[in-house]
């Protein structure tokens, strides 16, 4: 279902994609609406050697028009049907990088719906992460444990990070996020059959046996050789 903004973006992008279709080079519209409540259009040019979407050429006209007016939502529209069609793979990561929250109107099941960019580019690349601390997620259950000192390791598999900066990320069941900021010291790698008391203490276990269940827990299909 969308808002009353959101059915009069759709109107006026299909009205306006509608009218400036040519059925050749030119069959895909995109309007987009901005914060303020201004609409943008773009067309696509299609070109053998490949030419932009309609959605590439809106954000360059909002670009040119009202770069401080943020983008609201966008809408894409195929020219000969007038059906709504999502963006491509090329223009979520646009959208995305631009914004991740603008808002797309695709044809769901059950009619028309928005969605953001995040929803319809699960695992997105985000640029920006490799410019911050690398992220360990940690279990919610843990937290306590390295706030008062008693856990200062963590045994990680298939889960490589490097020596530096790091933030520890806790998803909790509520819904929570909380990030502690961190400092990794060292790096080894082992095998299971190989961990000692003493990892079972640095991890904030009672002792080795300790250890190994809650290996069990987390990484069920573990073996005594795995790295």
């Amino acid at each position: 279902m969308l808002t009353n903004s959101l059915r009069s973006l759709l109107k006026e992008a299909t009205s306006f994609t509608r009218q400036a279709s040519d059925d050749d080079d030119h069959t895909v519209g995109a309007t987009l609406l901005t914060k303020s409540g201004r609409t943008i259009h773009g067309l696509n040019a299609y070109h053998f050697l490949g030419g932009p979407c309609g959605e590439i050429t809106a954000l360059a006209n909002h670009a040119a028009a009202c770069p401080n007016d943020p983008i609201e939502a966008i809408v894409a529209i195929y020219g000969p049907t007038g059906d709504v069609i999502p963006p491509c793979g090329k223009c979520r990561q646009v959208l995305y990088d631009i914004d991740p929250s603008i808002k797309c109107i695709i044809r769901g099941s059950n009619g028309f719906e928005s969605k953001t960019v995040t929803e319809l580019l699960p695992h997105s690349f985000d640029w920006k992460e490799l410019e911050t601390p690398q992220k360990i997620f940690m279990w919610e259950g843990y937290e306590e444990a390295i706030r008062n000192g008693s856990k200062e390791q963590t045994i990680r598999i298939d889960d490589p990070f490097c020596v530096g900066p790091a933030s520890l990320v806790f998803e909790k069941g509520s819904g929570l996020v909380t990030t502690l900021p961190a400092q990794v010291t060292a790096v080894v790698q082992t095998q299971r059959c190989k961990l000692t008391e003493e990892d079972a203490c640095n991890d904030g276990f009672q002792n080795l046996a300790e250890l190994h269940s809650a290996l069990d827990f987390h990484y069920p299909e573990l073996g005594p050789n795995d790295p």
